[in-house]
């Protein structure tokens, strides 16, 4: 997201706070404002840097908070622009467009604003008003990367799809390092190219539970490090709303000498009778660390086909680090009779973004499992050639959907609109500052979290 700053010169607290912030050092940067702010609660300067910091942690209601306080000082475009980004993020669509409409007025050249404000028509599904908005930035900034990224998702959007990958083309010629407009192709070549899935070895079962009659199962992926972080609380959560007809299903890629017993102890205090362990090794070798990283997210994408095959009843993927804060299978009856169920992002935002992977519903249909092999094919296709890359598995999802749709027989899909409908707290890998929400600390220690205890 664009983040806009004045120019001038600063009191010598606020070069300060901005040297510590551009080194990232955060807890510094916000200490010096909070210092600030503790003599002159109104300064507007000081206001403006804290809602910049609470942006750089993803902490976007105490970033928009503080853009008011600074607003409520001294009117100006830059926070008002960076209000409308923050209201983006929160999914006060009419807001931001007020917000970052009047920031244009001011300053008709904040060209973050107009990239901003094209976000928020494509979340208000209003893409021709998107198009306009992105013609007035390529006018201020005709060279930079962003105006081709953004019309490439709402061409997408539009379903002109040869439109939009020439405009993620143009977009990643233009960007100076890595953009996610890499991930996102649609033409033929690239669909015949993913039609082989991908030859992997299937997974390791070390701890074998058979599946009962008449459930289904639920399936969560990650490696030792996210387990211990997040999982351990997920399965205490899960345990609390169970079924006994449900199988639990945790694949953990790279797994070390303790973490299978760990699982096995955590899902036996939390009472979870019904439990299997499955586990791999990464393709990627350490050295190859966010190709590896990323690899953890997309392990399900690859082996989904082979556990829809070997399970023959609906399966049920979750994020590990989410906490169930209600029964989770009436999740299998979202599927309404078709081949599957995805989780789409409200508002929109962009193609590689617009199906989340965090909640993912599938029938053993044939459609589905040609569907899922055929993003398996595409997101291994992405971790070799795009390593610095994070939301593959979201993109394959996505991308493979639409060319389904183009070229052959896609699946048939139900749409589940944003995980809250279905109880679930998704604390997101990036933020961290969730795991101090009562709902997940309720679960990060073995207490007595045993069904039923």
């Amino acid at each position: 997201m664009s983040v806009e700053r004045p120019g001038g010169d600063a009191a010598i607290t606020l070069r300060e706070v901005a040297a510590a912030h551009a080194a990232g050092r955060k807890a510094e940067a916000r200490a010096l404002c909070d210092r600030v702010l503790a003599a002159a609660p109104s300064d507007g300067d000081t206001l403006m840097w804290s809602g910049l910091i609470a942006m750089t942690e993803l902490c976007w209601a105490e970033a928009a908070q503080a853009f008011q306080q600074a607003l409520a000082a001294r009117l100006e475009p830059w926070s008002l622009a960076n209000l409308g980004a923050c209201y983006l993020k929160l999914g006060r669509l009419e807001e931001a467009e007020a917000c970052l409409r009047q920031a244009t007025a001011l300053e008709p050249g904040l060209f973050g604003a107009y990239i901003s404000l094209a976000a928020v028509l494509h979340g208000l599904r209003r893409f021709e008003d998107a198009l306009a908005e992105l013609a007035c930035a390529a006018r201020i900034a005709p060279d930079d990367h962003q105006v081709d990224q953004r019309r490439g998702c709402t061409l997408a959007a539009l379903g002109r799809y040869d439109e939009a990958q020439q405009a993620f083309e143009r977009s990643v010629a233009l960007a100076p390092d890595f953009v996610y407009s890499r991930l996102a192709k649609f033409d033929r070549a690239t669909f015949e190219s993913i039609a082989t899935p991908p030859a992997f070895p299937p997974p390791v079962v070390v701890l074998a539970a058979e599946a009962p009659d008449g459930g289904g199962v639920i399936l969560v992926s990650c490696n030792p490090e996210y387990a211990r972080k997040y999982g351990f609380a997920f399965m205490r959560s899960y345990a609390q709303h169970a079924r006994t007809v449900d199988l639990l299903h945790i694949h953990v890629v790279d797994p070390d000498a303790n973490i299978v017993e760990e699982i096995r102890a955590a899902a036996a205090g939390a009472g979870l009778g019904t439990l299997c362990v499955t586990t791999e090794q990464s393709p990627f070798p350490a050295s190859a660390f966010r190709q590896r990283r990323t690899y953890y997210a997309c392990a399900r994408m690859v082996h989904f086909a082979h556990w829809l095959e070997r399970y023959q009843r609906p399966i049920l993927v979750l994020d590990t680090d989410v906490i169930v804060e209600r029964p989770v299978y009436p999740l299998f009856d979202s599927l309404k009779g078709n081949d599957l169920c995805l989780n789409a992002r409200e508002p929109i935002d962009s193609p590689w973004l617009d199906v989340i992977a965090n909640v993912i519903v599938a029938s053993p249909t044939a459609r589905a499992k040609r569907y899922f092999e055929r993003v398996a094919s595409y997101a291994v296709a992405l971790l070799h050639s795009e390593p610095q890359a994070w939301m593959t598995d979201q993109a394959a999802l996505y991308c493979v959907l639409k060319m389904l749709e183009r070229y052959d027989a896609p699946p048939a899909v139900s749409w589940l609109r944003q995980a809250h409908e279905s109880g679930l707290f998704h604390l997101g890998y990036a933020y961290d500052h969730a795991m101090a929400d009562p709902r997940f600390t309720k679960y990060s220690m073995p207490h007595t979290h045993r069904k039923g205890g």
